[in-house]
């Protein structure tokens, strides 16, 4: 009934789902663990739907990044540069915008001096504190 596409590298482990259960109800700290993550996961999925229904394609732009800053974070990872885990188009298509309209706000965030375009594929992050309040994530 679903599907997903990794953009990045992963290891990936398949469980029939009785096996899975039976898994969990043995280890209560996994549970626990998956528990946060599903909330996590949801709470980025309304995220999502709020940023696709009420925000304009600066703010959508900015939160992407801030977005993908804050993921790597979470992974130790630095926050800048941000490497961009797809293409313009894919970007594009996941904010809900045009690829030219994606293409002039990477542009204008760029001119604004809040990022700067490395390259293709990578953004370096000026002023986080001004990206934030783009995105409107304080």
């Amino acid at each position: 009934a679903c599907g997903a596409e990794a953009i990045t590298n992963v290891d990936l482990c398949r469980f029939a789902r009785p096996r899975f259960e039976a898994y969990v109800d043995e280890i209560p700290e996994l549970r626990a663990k998956l528990l946060r993550m599903t909330a996590d996961e949801l709470s980025a999925a309304h995220d999502q739907m709020l940023l696709l229904c009420r925000k304009t394609a600066r703010e959508r732009v900015a939160s992407f990044l801030v977005q993908l800053a804050d993921r790597a974070a979470a992974r130790g990872v630095p926050v800048s540069p941000v490497v961009l885990p797809m293409r313009r188009m894919a970007i594009a298509d996941y904010l809900g915008l045009t690829i030219e309209t994606a293409s002039r706000t990477f542009t204008s965030l760029a001119r604004s001096g809040v990022i700067e375009i490395a390259n293709v594929g990578t953004v370096r992050i000026t002023s986080m504190p001004s990206l934030r309040q783009i995105a409107g994530v304080g």
